[in-house]
């Protein structure tokens, strides 16, 4: 089992013995647990292989989960987990997937209304029924119908991006071991830094066709994670990995990899604007590569391609058809879109004055680690309960730890911050008095999700007015598969972060990936500025920068574009 699969049995152990009425301390260490695994920015499997005693120094994960993940990765089961399951109806666990239902909620719906799935809940919802039950109420029968067709609308069986990268990564380190091979690389949407992955495409070159290809897919095929074989041939095997990813190995001619690389790296509406400038030159192109009549004139890398249909090398996060062809035809080049390496620091950071895992220590040694040169402790305001954020007190005692901890660490600035919470009038967490001491104020919408379209917009827009906020986190608020975006209007709320010199995230959490590629292009046409924040709530979560910066660049940011790959001085002046 992989990190998200041993983190859903975790979950689901969590909510069934909160359904049973099971002491809170249990529920919440596998709920506790379930989040710390799946955040990881590693490999469990690697860590039960090579060193399962170092499982102990994971904060939250004690001797009884310590010995479960260690069953997990072994056998793929859990004996506890199995017999909890056979505890209820095996629909109720569904039900729970239900936004806004709890355990709490599903287990009244159960035990009083009968509901054991999702089409029961339709139901009884539909007749009027769940309004009847103590703190459900009509708008709660409402926002279960609603729930239920967003559950319909985000049922996927795609994988995210950091469970397929880290798939990706290990089945590439695997087969570079296999001594036949010359060439290779991963394809398909990851390349591209798509947010979530159906499957995954890699293409190698063998250094003796006729004698190199069998023994290359022999090799592939015994890979441990591989859980079915679905083909196996000279040039295309398919497997299913234990984590239900597909992956598929093709073996390409040396003089066709560049053609190849970019035929299955897509996508398929960039793939048919290239055929089609080439058509216009006479050339035809496909995944063996560039023909004028039947002579190959280009193919051995993408960069040849390019370069024979008369266009720069287009990155990969910007081939989707959406104007890039034409802006490399119009202007003989495309940007220079923002590299990792280009990150100062990171401006969304938890500890523990609120939800996060670890002190602002250890963040801060997390973060020197990365070689940034500042970084922003922003703990959540305290409105929010569940996040055990900071009122005024708190937050004068964490400046004082900053302190200290500055006066240890004098390599990287510690900014004194926090993640605003916007009120329901649009008014923020903190008082005028607490807010003027902040070098960042992060301002979020976490609560008051369903206000209307036009009271969302009034709402997100006077926070942005207050002249203490400085960026606008996570914007639209979803989870991805999980939680819609709130709606408003996203011009509106972008021309006055415009205005109020507000730069809008990039969240790179893997749940969030918010804002989207799609209103990052509409928010630097405006010209917007951004912040790539990882929303780091353990030090291991600083590693999840990259997929902030492949959204980055699927929305064609410039380094100029992003405040934090400026130094602090200027990244501070903006806002001043």
């Amino acid at each position: 089992m992989d990190n998200k699969q041993i983190a859903a049995v975790f979950e689901e152990m969590g909510n069934i013995l909160d359904i049973a009425g099971a002491n809170f301390f249990r529920v919440n260490a596998y709920r506790k647990g379930a989040l710390t695994v799946l955040n990881l920015p590693y490999d469990l499997r690697e860590t039960v292989k090579n060193d399962p005693d170092s499982l102990a120094d994971i904060p939250g994960i004690g001797k009884a989960l310590h010995d479960k993940i260690i069953e997990l990765v072994e056998t793929g089961k859990c004996k506890e987990h199995e017999r909890l399951k056979k505890s209820i109806p095996e629909g109720l666990l569904e039900v729970l997937e239900i936004r806004g239902l709890g355990p709490k909620k599903v287990k009244a719906l159960y035990t009083e209304l009968a509901v054991k799935s999702i089409a029961d809940l339709k139901k009884v919802a539909e007749k009027g029924l769940v309004r009847e039950l103590p703190k459900m109420g009509e708008k709660t029968e409402k926002e279960i119908l609603k729930a239920i067709e967003e559950h319909k609308m985000f049922s996927t069986e795609r994988s995210g991006i950091d469970e397929a990268i880290l798939e990706a990564r290990r089945i590439v380190k695997y087969m570079e071991d296999c001594g036949d091979i010359k060439q290779l690389q991963y394809a398909g949407s990851l390349r591209r830094w798509q947010e979530t992955i159906g499957d995954i495409d890699v293409l190698v070159t063998v250094k003796d066709p006729e004698k190199s290809r069998e023994k290359v897919m022999e090799y592939f095929v015994r890979y441990d994670e591989v859980f079915n074989v679905i083909a196996q041939g000279d040039t295309k095997s398919s497997v299913i990995l234990k984590s239900g990813i597909q992956v598929d190995l093709r073996v390409i001619n040396d003089e066709s990899f560049g053609a190849a690389l970019h035929y299955f790296t897509g996508s398929k509406e960039h793939n048919v604007r290239i055929r089609d400038i080439a058509k216009k030159k006479g050339m035809k192109v496909n995944e063996y590569g560039v023909f004028k009549g039947e002579k190959m004139i280009a193919g051995k890398t993408e960069e040849e391609l390019f370069k024979a249909v008369g266009l720069p090398f287009i990155p990969p996060e910007m081939r989707r058809n959406d104007g890039e062809v034409e802006y490399a035809l119009n202007n003989g080049k495309l940007l220079a879109l923002i590299e990792l390496s280009d990150i100062k620091g990171d401006c969304h950071v938890h500890s523990t004055y609120s939800d996060g895992k670890h002190s602002i220590e250890e963040m801060a040694q997390a973060m020197m680690e990365r070689g940034y040169e500042y970084f922003a402790m922003t703990d959540h305001s305290k409105t929010m309960g569940i996040t055990q954020g900071m009122d005024a007190a708190k937050a004068r005692k964490q400046w004082k730890e900053i302190e200290k901890v500055q006066k240890k660490f004098n390599k990287i600035k510690i900014l004194r911050g926090s993640e605003v919470d916007i009120l329901k009038d649009g008014d923020l967490d903190f008082e005028e008095e607490i807010l003027k001491e902040m070098d960042i104020v992060l301002i979020s919408a976490h609560m008051y999700r369903q206000q209307e379209h036009d009271a969302q917009t009034k709402r997100l827009i006077k926070a942005i007015e207050n002249p203490y906020s400085k960026v606008l986190a996570h914007p639209t608020g979803r989870l991805i598969g999980k939680r819609a975006q709130i709606e408003f209007d996203m011009n509106k709320v972008i021309e006055a972060c415009v205005q109020n010199k507000v730069a809008l995230e990039i969240n790179s959490s893997p749940s969030r990936l918010d804002l989207l590629d799609k209103y990052v292009r509409v928010a630097k046409e405006k010209r917007a500025k951004f912040i790539i924040s990882t929303d780091s709530h353990s030090k291991e979560h600083p590693a999840f920068m990259e997929f902030g910066v492949g959204i980055a660049r699927r929305g064609w940011l410039e380094k100029q574009d992003v405040l934090n790959a400026q130094k602090l001085e200027d990244m501070l002046k903006y806002w001043q």
